[in-house]
């Protein structure tokens, strides 16, 4: 009986031990950064966006990171409103401040959750992306 209670006891330990390793590694997978979202006209007027020469259609970000969205091509105001709420402090729709526009992720942000939001130009239809923060 010792025995299998020795084992018993091992085995729980090593499963301990397995599932504390998978925490540490989610947590060690999001590397902190900034995140430029590039914005442009596209032939039908409509905001086009794309990061890091591919899609733009869901970033996945950090608690912590600095999400910029740039606009190119054009010199117009643009404006990005979070739908249910945004992943950082302040109003959930902000317009550009020139060509930029500038968000922390953080404060009501929560991890592994998507913050869909709609971006557009004056009182055009928006685009619908996604922000994930991983």
């Amino acid at each position: 009986m010792k025995i299998l209670s020795g084992i018993a006891a091992a085995a729980i330990v090593i499963a301990a031990l397995m599932l504390s390793s998978n925490d540490s590694q989610s947590q060690v997978q999001c590397v902190g950064g900034s995140h430029t979202i590039q914005v442009q006209p596209d032939a039908g007027g409509m905001p086009a966006l794309s990061y890091r020469n591919g899609s733009a259609e869901e970033v996945h970000v950090c608690i912590g990171d600095q999400v910029q969205w740039v606009l190119t091509g054009s010199d117009r105001q643009f404006f990005v409103d979070f739908f249910g709420g945004a992943p950082f402090e302040g109003a959930a729709k902000r317009g550009s401040s020139g060509t930029v526009l500038s968000v922390v992720i953080g404060g009501p942000a929560q991890r592994n959750q998507g913050y869909d939001y709609g971006i557009n130009f004056a009182d055009d239809p928006a685009h619908d992306p996604r922000i994930v923060v991983d």
